[in-house]
């Protein structure tokens, strides 16, 4: 299944849309695959049957850390959610390809990402797909960024990050906020934590340098010049420099 571009519409307003579809039917799917009914996966995850049952057919959207708790119990990596959403437009180039494809696969590089527009969600995700042994995991507010990487109260399961792409306008603490806590924790502030945002703002990006960003991109609105800048970042903050008692140097 795989969704005319034109249906990936942006979905901050908390509409149910042709993303949430796309993963509710993989769900399913999933589900199916492994012979499980409902109440099976229900007494496992700890959530009513009935609420599976909505996720399932997108009459509800499923929470970052539920969503990751479902992989896990599927064995399967949570871009396979992702992976067929979008159109031709979302092939990579040539040049992406190379750059992706450099990336060595025993790394295992762990990224979180910050975002709370699906769309942009999405773009990121093509943006990474074909890197090998990359385990993503994806929260789309504040208090959740702060849940999994300083408290540790949200998916637990989750591997440190080796980069962090923050966006700045999420719902519940904004991006500068968190990445000003993040700063002052012993815990996280060794983790580069990369802004990504649709604002040229020249002021909040100098805050964001201040509070100790590891960059800032701008999502522009060519998605493949996006896409090689994303890759261009990952390449550096984990092959070209060494980060001192996080990961070993690739």
């Amino acid at each position: 299944m795989t969704l005319p571009e034109k249906e990936i519409i942006n979905l901050t307003s908390g509409k149910i849309g042709p993303v949430d579809r796309f993963i509710g039917n993989q769900l399913r799917k999933q589900r199916q695959r492994r012979n499980m009914t409902l109440n099976d996966v229900s007494n496992i995850i700890g959530i009513s049957y009935q609420q599976i049952q909505k996720y399932e057919q997108a009459l509800s959207r499923v929470a970052a850390s539920t969503l990751y708790r479902l992989t896990k119990l599927y064995e399967i990596d949570i871009g396979n959610f992702f992976e067929e959403v979008g159109s031709e437009a979302s092939l990579y180039r040539e040049r992406q390809s190379k750059l992706a494809g450099a990336f060595r696969k025993e790394s295992g590089l762990n990224i979180l990402i910050v975002e709370a527009n699906p769309e942009d969600e999405l773009i990121t995700r093509n943006a990474l797909k074909d890197i090998a042994n990359l385990n993503i995991l994806c929260v789309h507010d504040g208090i959740q960024a702060l849940n999994v990487l300083k408290y540790k109260t949200l998916c637990q399961e989750f591997p440190k990050p080796d980069l962090v792409f923050l966006d700045i306008y999420i719902p519940k603490r904004d991006g500068l906020s968190v990445l000003k806590e993040l700063k002052r924790e012993e815990s996280t502030q060794d983790i580069p934590i990369v802004i990504i945002t649709n604002s040229i703002n020249p002021e909040m990006a100098t805050k964001a340098y201040k509070f100790g960003a590891a960059g800032y991109v701008v999502k522009s609105t060519d998605t493949e010049a996006f896409k090689e800048n994303i890759l261009e970042c990952i390449k550096y903050w984990t092959q070209t420099v060494v980060i001192p008692n996080h990961r070993k140097a690739v």
